[in-house]
């Protein structure tokens, strides 16, 4: 008995009939879709490293696997302090790749630096803000009418023959001038030209989902404007860091990065 209990628990079955995973990337920098019908609830995320929390606004609430975790990741449904929901989630294998590139090293004044500490803070927090739902496609709408990957997201990069971060978006190689199309409706709230992005823009799509577009050769949205799905926002460029004519693209939940071409599996 003790045992089939267990393996109940671990399917995630029996807890709570209000709660249903409508995806499956459950792959390290997958973002999840998940129907929920209890209020004044949240969704955590466990692993061996972190636990994250993802608020629920809305009866399709998301939730993101770190890139960083292991074999398992435990998601919970958190509800007046106690879990009402609980599943273990077998995390899905993937290789990444090495990518090395060389780029201009520019001179890192102490005034470069206090700028590039500014435009991370302001990144940082544009990227975790959670506001009501501003999008009404049922998919992410690609930002190229083509697409052709030059670095994926999760590649290990060496830049100048020297190991840097992970790469936490996908850069899509396109001539430049290249119309930009926004992912999904939503708020622009950053719309400015950064250090190591170049001309960037973020919209906000409600709910904690951000989407991030970067090295554009031209902006042509506003911060604060209003923007629909498929939209052009701006033309693929080679500004800031950057090797030749591409587009940096990012999705986030709540801060935490995400896959786009995962992304773009989901049903919304």
């Amino acid at each position: 008995m003790q045992i089939i209990l267990f393996l109940l628990v671990l399917a995630g079955f029996g807890l709570c009939s209000e709660v249903k995973i409508l995806s499956d990337n459950f792959y390290p920098a997958g973002l999840n879709v998940v129907k929920i019908k209890t209020k004044n609830a949240y969704i955590e995320v466990k692993t061996d490293h972190k636990t994250l929390k993802f608020p629920i606004y809305d009866e399709i609430s998301f939730f993101a696997i770190p890139y960083w975790t292991g074999k398992i990741a435990v998601l919970n449904v958190v509800s007046e302090g106690r879990v009402i929901f609980r599943k273990f989630i077998k995390i899905k294998k993937r290789k990444y790749p090495v990518s090395k590139i060389t780029v201009n090293e520019r001179k890192l004044t102490k005034e470069i630096v206090k700028r590039i500490k500014n435009e991370n803070r302001i990144l940082r927090k544009k990227l975790s803000q959670y506001t009501q739902k501003k999008f009404t496609e049922s998919s992410f709408i690609k930002p190229l009418k083509a697409l052709s990957i030059s670095t994926p997201f999760g590649a290990k990069r060496i830049i100048n023959g020297k190991k840097r971060s992970v790469h936490w978006g996908v850069d899509f190689k396109a001539p430049e001038g290249t119309e930009v199309y926004a992912s999904l409706s939503g708020r622009v709230v950053l719309a400015r030209e950064l250090f190591y992005t170049g001309k960037t823009v973020v919209i906000d799509h409600g709910m904690g989902l951000h989407t991030l577009y970067a090295h554009l050769s031209k902006i042509t949205v506003k911060e604060g404007q209003n923007v629909k799905g498929g939209q052009v926002i701006g033309k693929v460029g080679s500004t800031g860091r950057s090797t030749g004519p591409h587009l940096h693209f990012g999705i986030y939940l709540g801060g935490v990065r995400v896959d786009p071409y995962l992304a773009f599996r989901l049903k919304l």
